[in-house]
């Protein structure tokens, strides 16, 4: 290997990567780094940049066991690398292949968990202010031709972060070409993976039968392209700004899993499918479906949903609610065997019996019962089209889907409330209403008082 004194002098690259490194890390000569290192050509020149550039730095390798003896000849020159130049380094295997069938996800993605996972840890054990990937300027171009293809939008046309949290890529200043030609001329030890040149992987075809034309018609393409990615970068921080702004306009409520977005706010706006595209992303939801609810804008869309594979979108008069959707929506009736069950308290329900106090209010949450008329089992249940009772203070008989009308309950509110009952007789609409023929009259003798703690 050439002198590293002749080096530190003469050589551009050490000179550019300083260089870069100075503008993506604030007092880059005392940080202490962690080096992602395969093996590979990229990441053996950075390796070799980070150690002629008198920095504080520990390697990380590991091996996936996927590649049998080649991927164990890639981890021990790395492991020889650093022991001649005492090189602090740790080293990891993962049986990558039964973490993905656990986790149900493909080998690329269970490796780069398992790689990133490993990193935080050792940052966090061992104090690393920076994990530094040797991502160059031909990976950032190949990944946004796969994020192209993808349709991942402007979030995904952006690049590789240079600099994001506590990663960091300081190679993206160099192409391939170039850290070729360092490592031939500073004779650099290094092992190709095999796997590079498949075409079964989208990167490699990308690389190896798209790219190529764009090299043709511009030698310098990937620096152009980086041009181009670092304003979409910043043009999407810009736009991000101020979708927020326009996204409060329109949020009536933000909690966890669901979200409530007025409607008559959203048909003023110009920019629909990017403020909803904002919103429901994390729900799931994909541009068909935003091009469905903003059609649904203009129909009189009560009542109808959307649904994701995790969540719906229910259309409530002028609101429009996310939920996530219920694992069982099977129709679940929970029988009431006595006083003392515990189906009471687990439905927010509290009783008292022999109740001698005032029992003419309008609190709908309580319900004032004969209990002499009640006969267990009682039960708890959804309502379902077709149910009938008779309301407080009526002779007829009303359908308790008329009755919701009549009281404007949304469909949210609606699915969430539950119908007190004695066989196929209502008792109480919870939250609502009772059934005249369960009242309190002058001739009962014994009240049962039951209030309701929950909101529907």
């Amino acid at each position: 290997m050439v002198s590293s004194f002749i080096i530190s002098y003469f050589c551009p690259m050490i000179k550019s990567f300083k260089n870069y490194l100075s503008r993506i890390v604030d007092n880059y000569q005392e940080t202490k780094y962690l080096l992602a290192v395969s093996g590979g050509m990229d990441s053996m020149l950075m390796l070799w940049l980070f150690q002629q550039s008198d920095l504080l730095f520990t390697v990380a390798n590991i091996n996936f066991n996927l590649r049998g003896t080649e991927a164990d000849k890639d981890s021990q020159l790395v492991i020889d690398y650093c022991e001649h130049y005492n090189i602090p380094y740790y080293h990891k295997h993962f049986n990558t292949i039964a973490y993905s069938k656990e986790n149900k996800i493909s080998i690329q993605m269970a490796a780069r968990d398992l790689r990133y996972k490993w990193f935080e840890q050792l940052a966090q054990q061992h104090h690393f202010q920076k994990i530094s990937i040797a991502h160059h300027l031909d990976d950032q171009t190949e990944t946004f031709f796969i994020n192209l293809i993808r349709g991942t939008g402007i979030a995904g046309l952006h690049g590789l972060a240079r600099n994001k949290a506590n990663i960091i890529r300081p190679l993206m200043f160099c192409t391939r070409k170039d850290i070729a030609a360092a490592i031939q001329k500073y004779t650099i030890p290094f092992r190709e993976d095999s796997s590079n040149a498949s075409d079964k992987y989208q990167r490699n075809y990308i690389r190896h039968n798209i790219l190529p034309h764009f090299y043709h018609l511009q030698t310098n393409f990937s620096r152009k392209l980086d041009n181009t990615i670092q304003y979409i970068a910043e043009l999407e921080d810009f736009t991000n700004h101020y979708i927020q702004i326009e996204c409060k306009d329109i949020i009536l409520s933000h909690q966890k899993n669901s979200l409530a977005i007025s409607l008559k706010k959203l048909k003023l706006k110009k920019h629909k499918h990017i403020l909803l595209y904002s919103l429901l992303k994390e729900y799931n939801f994909s541009r068909d479906h935003i091009d469905t609810f903003v059609f649904l804008l203009s129909e009189s869309s009560s009542g109808k949903e959307i649904q994701s594979s995790t969540h719906r979108i229910i259309f409530d008069r002028d609101n429009a609610i996310v939920l996530a959707k219920e694992e069982n929506k099977a129709f679940i009736s929970i029988p009431i065997n006595s006083l003392s069950d515990k189906a009471w308290n687990d439905n927010q329900l509290s009783y008292e019996n022999n109740y001698s106090g005032n029992y003419k209010t309008k609190n709908k949450k309580i319900a004032f019962l004969d209990y002499k008329l009640l006969h267990f089992p009682l039960s708890l249940r959804p309502w379902q089209h077709g149910d009938t009772f008779q309301p407080l203070g009526m002779k007829g008989k009303k359908k308790v889907s008329d009755f919701f009308i009549d009281i404007k309950l949304s469909k949210v509110q609606k699915e969430k409330t539950l119908l007190l009952c004695q066989g196929k007789e209502i008792i109480w609409i919870v939250g609502h209403r009772i059934d005249n023929r369960f009242a309190v009259t002058e001739e009962t003798t014994q009240i049962l008082k039951i209030e309701y703690h929950g909101n529907n």
